[in-house]
């Protein structure tokens, strides 16, 4: 597989991830018999992990407590390979938490996010390392980030030409990225983040569709709408302005863990635009990272790397 060119710039939350995963069919408002395990993640932290794994040169721009989980992550994301030079250790804030209870397929049932230590990723921190943004292959948000930071990197990204791609993270957050759409050249929303930023229900087929060409309308580049073991629907206009919509299936695994193949399928298909592959072929690489995640229960594959993308593609239950 093609190694991606130049760095990538990841702006986002880096928190401890607590799952509780229950055992049997889950029942609400009562205990459910299960395993609770800790991992480090954060939508930014992961992608950024994910990338520096799979060979690009990765720079995670976040903020950790300086405490004994803030520890943790920054342990774990350096020993992946991850540049985290600039991180904000502080005295004052607590670090994230992200809190999540899984059913017995593995697939999330309810989460809380803690991330008030967010608030200090600031456009003047951002500005403190602004020739790092400005030479960037790629920038990276997740919409944890403040707005007056998220929309001072869009512009920055936008006056030095640099794509951008921002992770929606859930509903409540996709509200935030509605205004700065034109502003945007790749979006990754799930089916429920999508009918926000579309505006309106996906109950089919052609309503995803719909919402691709949609997204395309008010100025993105690359669409891609996740939809779990449905695969994704994805979504660009070629060189003379016609949209390229179509989708593409999953590939079938063993599901340990949901959590974090989002954010997987995200950074191979930044891998793959970095590598100087077109689109779909980006995505694709995507749809194998993300099966790797899959199939573990931590928030990205330990034994992610571009080889072991190679070798599964080769496998008999990959369709690419």
């Amino acid at each position: 597989m093609e190694k991606p060119k130049g760095h990538a710039i990841v702006i986002g939350a880096s928190n401890l991830d607590i799952k509780g995963h229950t055992t049997s069919y889950h029942v609400a408002k009562t205990s459910n018999p299960g395993i609770v395990s800790t991992t480090a993640g954060g939508v930014g932290r992961n992608i950024a992990e994910n990338l520096a794994r799979m060979g690009a040169e990765s720079i995670l721009l976040s903020a950790v407590g300086n405490d004994m989980y803030g520890k943790q992550i920054l342990d774990v994301t350096g020993k992946a390979g991850v540049n985290l030079e600039h991180i904000i250790i502080s005295p004052e804030q607590r670090t994230g938490i992200f809190l999540a209870l899984l059913d017995h397929y593995g697939d999330l049932v309810s989460a809380i996010s803690d991330l008030d230590i967010i608030k200090i990723l600031t456009p003047e921190y951002i500005n403190q390392n602004i020739s790092l943004l400005e030479s960037a292959a790629f920038v990276i948000l997740d919409a944890d980030v403040p707005s007056r930071t998220l929309q001072f990197c869009l512009r920055k990204c936008r006056e030095h030409n640099i794509p951008a791609c921002v992770e929606p993270i859930s509903v409540a957050k996709a509200k935030q990225i509605i205004p700065y759409l034109d502003q945007i050249s790749m979006v990754t929303p799930n089916r429920e983040e999508a009918e926000v930023l579309a505006g309106f229900p996906l109950r089919s087929g052609s309503d995803i569709r719909r919402a691709g060409e949609t997204l395309l309308d008010k100025g993105i580049k690359y669409v891609i709408i996740t939809l779990g073991p449905e695969g994704a629907l994805i979504a660009s206009n070629d060189e003379n302005g016609q949209k390229q919509v179509e989708f593409l299936p999953s590939i079938s695994t063993v599901v340990t863990d949901t959590v974090g193949a989002g954010d997987a399928l995200t950074s191979g298909t930044i891998c793959g635009l970095m590598s100087g592959l077109n689109f779909k072929k980006s995505v694709e690489r995507g749809i194998l990272c993300a099966t790797l995640t899959l199939q573990t229960n931590k928030a990205v594959n330990p034994e992610l790397t571009l080889e072991r993308l190679e070798q599964l593609k080769k496998s008999a239950a990959s369709p690419y």
